[in-house]
């Protein structure tokens, strides 16, 4: 019995480190002064409730202490997950090229979005473990909504035929608000096999300028160019918008622009492409009428 108590207990110090130690410490320094409060002389329950407020205070520092060192190595573990990656796809030669890219960017009233991206990667290697992209803003996003960005990645639903279920995806921030996403494969994809993915992100803010009245450009440009690009914007409630195409005449075969009603009664204007060149700028200037 003692020697399963002593060593549950080493178990806790080593996993609990000196802060979850210290915290231990406060909290039971807590239980004692508030039953001290209650139940003590009124010299015991003033300095009873001095103690408390001191516990209290201390595990509020502690317990930010904490999370801040946990998000610190959170950070350093996803730079070196993206550095290795980086050097696997210099080194190894781990490419890919997109085919096929559909993107829908639901835009609602106070600037938050939604985006869900279904695309098609071929590899151009081997064998492919994993596979990276990115998204984000067009504007300077400020850091505090990082912590409210949401993003999941999936197979592509097949009818009888399976599919649906998420991938892992680890992220990391480059610069202006871009969430760069590496997606890890269950299973290597080898050369010239077709890898259909659905990526969906929540963007708190992402369009905040658009809705507040500045023309904001939707645009994509992929190295290599895909063979079919379709980008759609639906636009806030109730609004109706101009556009102008950026980049299409000479880095797209083909293209249209259309505008559309869905079934939420909402505007959406819809680009569709074929054939678009490899560093291209493609896509849409949007502004709200």
């Amino acid at each position: 019995m003692l020697g399963s108590t002593v060593e549950a207990l080493q178990s806790y110090v080593l996993n609990a480190g000196v802060i979850g130690i210290v915290e231990g410490l406060l909290g039971i320094l807590a239980v004692g002064g508030i039953l001290s409060a209650l139940l003590g002389q009124a010299g015991v329950r003033a300095a009873a409730i001095v103690a408390v407020i001191v516990a209290v205070l201390g595990l509020f520092v502690l317990l930010v202490a904490n999370k801040l060192e946990w998000r610190r190595r959170t950070e350093l573990d996803r730079r070196l997950l993206r550095r290795y990656c980086d050097l696997l796809h210099e080194r190894c030669n781990f490419t890919w090229r997109i085919t096929d890219w559909r993107q829908v960017v639901t835009i609602e009233a106070n600037g938050d979005t939604r985006d869900k991206i279904t695309f098609t990667a071929v590899p151009t290697c081997d064998a492919l473990d994993f596979l990276t992209f990115w998204e984000g803003p067009n504007w300077e996003w400020p850091e505090r909504y990082r912590r409210k960005t949401e993003v999941h990645v999936r197979s592509v639903e097949l009818e009888g035929d399976g599919g649906g279920t998420r991938f892992d995806v680890t992220t990391c921030w480059l610069s202006r608000g871009r969430l760069k996403v590496m997606v890890h494969l269950s299973e290597p994809a080898l050369r010239d096999t077709e890898i259909s993915l659905v990526a969906e992100f929540a963007f708190p803010a992402k369009c905040l300028p658009f809705v507040q009245g500045a023309p904001e450009e939707f645009v994509k440009k992929f190295s290599p160019g895909p063979e079919h690009l379709e980008y759609t914007v639906v636009l806030p409630p109730g609004c109706s918008g101009y556009w102008d195409g950026v980049g299409l005449k000479s880095g797209t075969e083909s293209h249209s622009i259309q505008r559309s009603t869905n079934t939420s009664g909402r505007e959406e204007i819809s680009l569709v492409a074929d054939g678009v060149s490899t560093g291209a700028r493609v896509g849409m200037k949007l502004d709200i009428k």
